[in-house]
């Protein structure tokens, strides 16, 4: 299931019943009411539990300092793993890892799967 959010520049794919997928359209500047949005989306495709994501933010502009807040603060978000492939992509996930929840750069895909998994209970783990 795929849902657009922040008007256009971004995509939330539902991965497993606690597991999400957030891609970003390269060249974004990810503003607060883009992230705010997205954290709406995405409870919203999670049916209000706690959740996972993997957030492809590879390309991005930024993400500015009022989204870093906003995600940062997202006690629903139990991991988020950001992956991207730029010495760029790194500082910007950098920016945001003083987060409520664990947070971690990765250039791989499939080994930030294998790492949000395990924060996801183990009856959670079936894809939809």
């Amino acid at each position: 299931m795929k849902v657009p959010a922040a008007d256009g520049k971004a995509t939330l794919n539902l991965l497993g019943p606690r597991l999400l997928r957030l891609t970003w359209t390269p060249g974004t500047e990810v503003q607060e009411a883009d992230a705010r949005d997205v954290l709406e989306k995405s409870l919203l495709l999670v049916h209000h539990v706690p959740y996972a994501i993997l957030v492809d933010m590879r390309e991005i502009r930024i993400i500015t300092v009022g989204a870093r807040a906003a995600y940062g603060s997202e006690e629903m978000v139990l991991a988020a793993a950001m992956l991207g492939h730029t010495p760029v992509d790194r500082v910007i996930a950098a920016s945001v890892q003083h987060s409520v929840h664990k947070v971690q750069f990765f250039t791989d895909e499939s080994a930030a799967l294998d790492w949000l998994t395990r924060y996801l209970p183990a009856s959670q783990l079936h894809p939809v």
